[in-house]
């Protein structure tokens, strides 16, 4: 029985692989990456409910990131009218004249958390990634399972509890990714062509100003890379533990993002108070400034927080001189509305019931700094109208 279920299961998925992969060369190709409406089709309605039914979340999840991090996921690209009316880029922090975020839409933080898949996620059409939570030191998190999908609400529970592979693994990821965009386009083809002969020659400056055009395309940033950094759950010095991410990370990153917010790391939150805050992000100030190139440094809240709480980050942001707010984390509260068989599990919850109480909490936020803090909106984004 268990081995006829076993090939059912295995059959079942090579068979949605291969109805991908047709329809992907079919529609997808052609199109310059665009996909068609049957693709589209296709996917909501047949492969990813498919996959739902054979794949628990966190497997979903690092198939997901393999797909990415092997070229396998969908490519975007834009047409020429696209282009030329996305050529005006955002540039949030003023103070940072060459920190540009190529599009609005970027990924949060808990995706990709060791820093694996960033070039995939920049194919798919982020105009910013936020890799992490790192922590200082590698964990495995909470047990499993600790990810549970919530299909009727459009949500997800988690509980991972920053699991990392630690800052050193996250820095030779880093390193590779930077490498990949910094790799010179040589200036001549090493070969044996006689330069006497015209017609080789020429051939050749063809071909070098094709390799040189190809490496260009390649190799061109395509966004901005942030980092998430997160404490280790036995750490007993909190304010070291975000200094050693910063001091070690931070030379590879566009901007920082100090998380002090996320539910499933106990004692975590209590960071948010005025006066371990201040004394946290004074330090991490004083060490982003010691970077060989600053960046901005941004700090990531909860939802969960009462007037008084926000109130005091907004002026804890300004005394300290951090340059901007992710608003916001996963909530820990369940809206009356949820009707998931899961909707009790333990952890943070995101996705759309998470929109309205975000959105309260940006304009809360913004109204207390006067609108001279940029804010990282997080939480329901599910279309463009959001």
């Amino acid at each position: 029985m268990l081995r006829r279920l076993k090939s059912t299961v295995v059959k079942t998925t090579a068979a949605g692989i291969i109805t991908v992969g047709v329809v992907e060369i079919t529609t997808h190709l052609p199109s310059q990456g665009r996909s068609s409406e049957f693709y589209h089709k296709m996917s909501d309605s047949v492969v990813t409910p498919l996959l739902r039914s054979l794949l628990p979340p966190e497997a979903a999840h690092h198939l997901a990131i393999e797909c990415l991090k092997r070229d396998l996921a969908p490519r975007y690209r834009t047409s020429t009218l696209e282009r030329h009316s996305l050529k005006s880029s955002i540039e949030p922090f003023s103070e940072y004249k060459n920190l540009s975020f190529p599009n609005c839409v970027g990924l949060a933080a808990g995706f990709d958390k060791d820093g694996v898949a960033i070039r995939g996620l920049f194919d798919v059409g982020f105009g910013f990634v936020e890799i992490g939570s790192v922590t200082p030191l590698p964990q495995p998190g909470n047990p499993s399972p600790r990810m549970f999908r919530l299909l009727e609400d459009r949500g997800v529970i988690n509980r991972y509890g920053f699991n990392s592979v630690g800052v050193d693994e996250v820095e030779r990821n880093l390193k590779d990714f930077r490498h990949g965009l910094s790799v010179p386009a040589k200036d001549s083809i090493e070969d044996d062509v006689d330069n006497s002969n015209v017609v080789l020659s020429s051939l050749k400056h063809v071909l070098q100003l094709f390799k040189n055009k190809i490496t260009k395309v390649v190799n061109e940033p395509q966004g901005l890379v942030g980092i998430n950094l997160g404490k280790n759950k036995t750490s007993e010095d909190d304010v070291a533990d975000y200094v050693k991410g910063i001091k070690q990370l931070g030379p590879y990153a566009d901007y920082i993002v100090i998380n002090i917010s996320s539910p499933n790391t106990p004692n975590l939150r209590s960071l948010q108070k005025s006066e371990p805050l201040h004394r946290l992000l004074t330090a991490a100030a004083r060490q982003r400034d010691e970077l060989p190139q600053k960046i901005p440094l941004l700090v990531k809240i909860a939802p969960d927080l009462t007037d008084d709480d926000i109130a005091d980050i907004a002026r804890a942001v300004t005394d300290c001189g951090i340059d901007g707010i992710v608003v916001c984390n996963t909530t820990v509260s369940r809206p009356a509305s949820l009707v998931s068989r899961n909707r009790d599990e333990g952890g943070g919850l995101s996705g759309e019931p998470l929109r309205a109480l975000s959105t309260e909490i940006i304009s809360k936020m913004y109204r207390l700094t006067d609108g001279t803090v940029p804010i990282v909106g997080v939480g329901g984004v599910g279309c463009g109208h959001d």
